[in-house]
């Protein structure tokens, strides 16, 4: 049954309308919508299946590999892929950027069989460019975002308009931009890959290291504690990457307490501004 079903989903994902720049949504379609504001970590994992949807496609893979299956597991949701057309007739988020938000509806399909009908639930999502999502388990695990909003609630976002939607109806869709090659590769030609971000080790002590690491935008600054003989890292939660300064502001170690606090004046006699459990 299970083989039965996902057989059909492919088919159904495959009879939708790949040359329009809108999402056909076939089924009865639950009048809930939400929207979900990823972690950081989320809309990282989301942003590896894009990268690795695009992969497929570029190079005539067959299918995703086992990392981003796992993800894609783990997420209840995957990019929407459209087997039998090429990128540029996929919604395919081709930037290389996290993914922030989601909305996301749920639609009841059904097939029917020789002896009886077939049902099954789809999950339908558009992030905040307009690339697409689909899933078979209900709503976005809840691993991957840190809240959510009902649409229609004031303040909460839409990325995921339908035609019938109310004119009061907040809408924030954006039209997709279909993956165009040459202009990807204009793009690659006039912005060469930008250097890596410059690291500042501050402090290490018994097999962990924090770094301070810089970003262009000071409010994107961050200090990194780092188990060197694991490889796992953390990010000091609560740090102003603009006031920080690794001169003046004491970083300390506590492998006994198995946490880093960060302090407002040259030692841990000062007030903690930030810390941190060691990964």
């Amino acid at each position: 049954m299970t083989t039965l079903i996902s057989r059909m989903i492919l088919f159904c994902a495959l009879s939708f309308p790949a040359f329009s720049f809108a999402i056909t949504i076939q089924g009865n379609i639950h009048p809930e919508r939400f929207t979900f504001f990823l972690t950081e970590k989320g809309g990282e994992m989301l942003r590896d299946m894009n990268n690795e949807a695009v992969s497929v496609k570029l190079n005539n893979k067959a299918g995703f590999n086992a990392e981003a299956q796992s993800k894609a597991a783990a997420a209840n949701i995957s990019p929407l892929l459209y087997a039998a057309s090429p990128l540029e007739q996929n919604f395919i988020r081709y930037d290389g950027k996290p993914v922030k938000a989601l909305t996301c509806l749920i639609t009841t399909r059904t097939m029917p069989g020789q002896n009886k009908n077939y049902a099954w639930e789809e999950t339908y999502c558009l992030d905040e460019t307009g690339a697409a999502y689909i899933g078979t388990k209900g709503w976005p695990s809840r691993t991957i975002f840190s809240k959510s909003c009902a649409v229609g609630a004031a303040d909460c976002p839409v990325y995921l308009s339908m035609n019938n939607d109310p004119p009061t109806l907040r809408n924030d869709t954006v039209q997709y931009i279909p993956y165009n090659r040459e202009r990807m590769n204009g793009q690659k030609e006039h912005n060469p890959e930008p250097k890596p971000t410059p690291a500042e080790t501050v402090t290490e002590q018994d097999g962990y290291v924090v770094s301070f690491v810089k970003a262009s935008n000071c409010a994107d600054n961050k200090l990194i504690v780092k188990n060197t003989s694991s490889g796992k890292s953390a990010v000091i939660a609560g740090l102003n990457g603009c006031t920080f300064d690794p001169k003046t502001n004491a970083v300390i170690i506590f492998t006994q307490n198995e946490y880093v606090g960060v302090y407002s004046g040259p030692t841990n006699a000062s007030q903690e501004i930030a810390s941190a459990d060691l990964p």
